[in-house]
């Protein structure tokens, strides 16, 4: 597999961005996520199925949308890393269970009715909710230091694009 060209830049924008949110570390990888260690994951491409499945629930739920979804995938997982430490530790282990539950019947998936259900169960875990809710809330709020944040990250990740000879059309 080729070197990507520009990504420890890419990494470091988006880790400056993060860092007053107490987040030390951030990584490309092949999806969003947020681990116990202070690092988020990110990925460069968020136009699939599962990513236009959120920002529908997102839509819907919290009657929230944004033209900048990148930014509400990415302060979702800062929502864990802030919202972790109020969540009790049962619910904690609920989450924990239903996520492996959910990771399961992912394996069994044949419609999209079903994909759809199992994303809804996902994306209704409490933890996924408190995350959620405050990263709409951290955007409704913050308007203008979140579009900063994302013309600083979009500069950038045109650049990666472009060192990588990515169409984006």
């Amino acid at each position: 597999m080729a070197k990507l060209k520009g990504k420890k830049k890419l990494n470091k924008v988006i880790k400056k961005q993060l860092a007053p949110f107490g987040i030390d570390k951030v990584l490309m990888e092949t999806e969003f996520a947020y681990y116990a260690d202070n690092t988020i994951a990110y990925t460069p491409v968020i136009n699939d199925y599962q990513g236009q499945a959120f920002i529908n629930f997102i839509e819907r739920r919290f009657d929230f949308t944004t033209k900048m979804p990148f930014m509400l995938f990415l302060l979702h997982e800062v929502g864990h890393h802030v919202a972790n430490e109020n969540i009790i530790d049962d619910v904690a282990e609920f989450c924990d269970r239903e996520r492996e539950r959910i990771d399961n019947a992912m394996e069994f998936i044949e419609t999209e009715e079903e994909l759809e259900k199992i994303n809804e169960a996902y994306f209704n875990l409490p933890d996924e909710i408190m995350a959620s809710q405050w990263a709409v809330n951290y955007m409704k709020k913050h308007p203008r230091i979140t579009k900063r944040m994302w013309l600083a990250i979009a500069e950038e990740m045109d650049n990666f694009y472009k060192k990588n000879e990515v169409e984006t059309t």
